[in-house]
């Protein structure tokens, strides 16, 4: 769903909200309720705004990726993305110093590493669609197995299980992906631009952001065409609004510090806990 503001885009939303409440998730609002009273307590508010209740919701992402909205919850706090893990890399694949050595725009397409049971909804008509374009395709596959799309691979194109993307994202232009938060976030820490086919779960409210904040294209299904993705790696490669975009979005992201800021609030908020209670940390 876009974004949009003004009176009739806020009716709309209410009717939405309704119908989300009442009917999409009344059984999920249901078994939240049990729940909440099997363990002596009593939910009074949809299960999707029960962030509300907490002390301190933070969000792991920066404020700039999120709609301007004015019913924001005031406990909530934008800590920003955390970065990678520490720990040894992921050794590079045998074509590593061909992939350096080539000239040509890298475009990095994954499904993530929970959605990738099947690879026909994304890399596979990615590879069929850039098989000719005059780019470079690295593929990730999250952990599916490589061999089920070693045979497919057209000569611009290579394959890995995983990769280590601190190496990789710096040298790619364009990365595909099907919408996981961590992995998009992740190519915009790194200011890539991102073209979208959003699988479920919170993916098309991550594809609708992408397309909402200008960072890359939103292609509004799981399974697009070879003819959509190339037309949207096209864009996102040449637009330069799309590029400003990306990179602002960097430098926004550059600025955040959220370990540092799980830390702070947790200590403000078991400071303002003990001021209301008896209750002191030890």
């Amino acid at each position: 769903m876009r974004h949009r503001t003004g009176r009739s885009a806020h009716l709309r939303n209410r009717l939405a909200h309704a119908a989300v409440r009442h009917l999409l998730f009344r059984r999920t609002q249901q078994l939240a309720a049990r729940l909440v009273a099997d363990a002596g307590g009593s939910l009074d508010t949809f299960v999707l705004d029960y962030s509300t209740l907490c002390d301190r919701f933070l969000q792991m992402g920066p404020s700039e990726f999120e709609y301007a909205r004015s019913d924001l919850a005031p406990n909530t706090v934008f800590a920003g993305p955390v970065p990678s893990r520490p720990g040894p890399p992921t050794p590079p694949p045998g074509w590593w110093d061909d992939m350096v050595a080539d000239p040509r725009p890298l475009i990095h397409v994954t499904q993530g590493t929970l959605d990738n049971h099947d690879l026909s909804q994304l890399i596979e008509p990615t590879l069929h669609a850039l098989a000719d374009a005059d780019v470079q395709v690295v593929v990730s596959t999250g952990g599916a197995p490589v061999d089920t799309i070693a045979q497919s691979l057209p000569n611009n194109a290579r394959a890995a299980s995983y990769l280590d993307y601190d190496a990789l994202l710096p040298r790619t232009a364009v990365m595909i992906t099907n919408g996981g938060y961590g992995g998009v976030l992740t190519a915009l820490r790194h200011g890539v631009p991102v073209v979208v086919a959003p699988g479920a779960e919170d993916k098309p409210e991550v594809a609708a952001r992408v397309h909402h904040v200008g960072v890359g294209i939103d292609l509004r299904t799981r399974r697009p065409t070879p003819s959509a993705i190339r037309t949207a790696v096209d864009t996102a490669l040449t637009s330069p609004d799309i590029r400003r975009a990306a990179t602002g979005l960097q430098h926004a992201i550059a600025t955040y510090t959220p370990l540092e800021t799980v830390r702070t609030e947790l200590a403000a908020t078991l400071t303002d806990h003990a001021a209301r209670t008896d209750w002191s940390p030890t």
